[in-house]
């Protein structure tokens, strides 16, 4: 036991001086280089990873004294991987720090507005020299110091060291972070997509990240035929890069990953990235044509959020997601003949899911998107919903766009859902929560009550949170004519476009 406990206290103090040393940790990298905002993005995040290319990779720590070229494929692991997750006591936070100081500090970058300027700042948090290989731990400590527990935070490991395996079994060890270049394609874990350039590898909370490093431009030319498809209408292209460089923006301000080790992810979470898949000429032209506009509103970036089609009304971002309204998010008709519907209403928004409006010129994805049918069993709808039995359904309210908002399932139990993500879910990962139940159902003021069949037979609009633009209504209007400047101010009214938001 006492040489376990001599163990510890000398990989505390091993912690302790390598942080001491205030080795520059950043937990997400942007950078304004060359008059580009330069993002990590996010490609994957494991305790371990694989990564194979059909050509030669550099590997460097760094400071760029040691690097590596690999080939073929190789496996990264951390090494000590029990011992990276480590907690500290914040003491203060500083704008700058005296390099003679022998406190704990790390660095953390975010992102911050200031007139009208997207500015990257960095703080220095300074942390009490005591540090905790648990949390309960540095909490205890922290109260008994009249701390609050809120100040315990979890201390990135500065330099922490992974293990290289390659597949002719030669062993390499090296401190991250690690900056890799590759001028081919690289595998991640497995996965078929390929991606190229520049990247960073660290350690985060005892998990490997790897990070494409690009300009926000190239991100986008990753993104946009993601979203919208890389055939669309150049107009509608531009409309869709405009919003998605407004959204990544939003999210940048938000610092939604910073803790993370990264800027955006990969996925729908943030939006969808898949390098250079689908890329073409067409696309990559239609996003230099809009270079660096983002939507304004007072001053402010705006909130550019969009979805795969309202089904005929766009709704308001207060609905939807229960927060304060906004302006230019409040909806709006999409199709012109809903503008005399009331979709709130369920006989108005039965008779429009019934209804059929023309397709001519849309892709398949848009006709999946416009109108479908989904059948679920009684007794899944119950599983779903953590019910035993299910005997009566409640429909109590919808929004303009006809999304169900709040529904009750009654059954052994009554479930109250009033989130239009949760009722798509209980219902089997519907496209949209625009939708009816086939069968009789009874009507009281605004209540719609049925009794389930053994089948459901569910009929549906829409696909997506339906707030913001609308993709399916702007390849409509882009195909009508209209600019990518006139699809954007429809769907999200009141804004400006501005290229002015770089501070460097």
């Amino acid at each position: 036991m006492e040489m376990e406990a001599l163990v510890w206290w000398l990989n505390k103090l091993h912690f302790c001086l390598i942080l001491s040393c205030l080795t520059v940790f950043h937990l997400a990298a942007a950078e304004y280089s060359n008059n580009q905002l330069k993002l990590e993005i996010n490609l994957a995040s494991s305790p371990s990873m694989s990564i194979k290319t059909n050509g030669s990779v550099q590997v460097c720590e760094a400071d760029g004294l040691i690097c590596r070229y690999l080939s073929g494929s190789f496996q990264v692991s951390l090494v000590n991987q029990d011992e990276i997750t480590w907690y500290g006591i914040l003491d203060k936070k500083l704008s700058w720090i005296d390099p003679e100081t022998d406190s704990l500090a790390v660095t953390r970058e975010y992102f911050t507005w200031e007139n009208g300027k997207l500015k990257i700042k960095r703080e220095y948090l300074q942390f009490l020299v005591q540090s905790f290989s648990s949390k309960s731990e540095a909490e205890n400590y922290a109260l008994s110091k009249g701390f609050s527990a809120s100040k315990v935070m979890e201390i990135p490991v500065v330099n922490s060291t992974v293990q290289i395996i390659t597949a002719h079994g030669d062993k390499y060890y090296m401190e991250t972070p690690l900056r890799i270049s590759s001028n081919k394609a690289i595998q991640i874990n497995g996965e078929s997509l390929g991606f190229e350039g520049e990247f960073i590898l660290k350690s985060v909370k005892g998990r490997i990240v790897l990070n494409h490093f690009l300009g926000l431009e190239a991100y986008l030319a990753g993104v946009v035929q993601n979203e919208i498809g890389n055939n669309s209408p150049t107009e509608a292209l531009k409309a869709q890069a405009v919003a998605a460089r407004t959204h990544a923006l939003s999210l940048l301000a938000n610092n939604r990953h910073k803790a993370d080790g990264f800027d955006l992810c990969s996925s729908t979470h943030c939006q969808v990235y898949k390098g250079k898949y689908l890329q073409n000429d067409a696309l990559l032209k239609a996003i230099a044509d809009c270079e660096d506009e983002a939507l304004f509103i007072s001053g402010q970036i705006a909130d550019a959020t969009y979805h795969s089609s309202c089904g005929g009304k766009t709704d308001a971002s207060s609905a939807v997601w229960k927060g304060k309204p906004v302006a230019h998010l409040n909806g709006v008709s999409c199709w012109p003949e809903v503008d005399s519907l009331d979709l709130s209403l369920e006989p108005q928004a039965r008779l429009w899911i019934d209804t059929r409006p023309s397709t001519n010129g849309m892709s398949s994805w848009e006709r999946g998107a416009l109108n479908w049918e989904k059948t679920i069993t009684r007794s899944q709808l119950a599983k779903n919903a953590g019910l035993t039995t299910l005997k009566r359904i409640e429909i109590n309210q919808r929004g303009r766009s006809g999304r169900i908002m709040s529904l009750k399932l009654i059954g052994d139990k009554t479930l109250s859902l009033d989130n239009e993500y949760k009722i798509r879910q209980v219902f089997g990962n519907l496209l949209s929560s625009f939708f009816y139940i086939k069968g009789f159902y009874r009507q009281n003021g605004n209540a719609t009550s049925l009794v389930p069949r053994a089948t459901l037979t569910i009929k549906g609009k829409g696909a997506g949170h339906g707030v913001g633009m609308c993709q399916v209504g702007a390849l409509r209007l882009a195909r009508d004519g209209m600019s990518y400047q006139y699809i954007l101010q429809y769907y999200y009214p009141g804004t400006t476009i501005s290229r002015e938001w770089k501070d460097e």
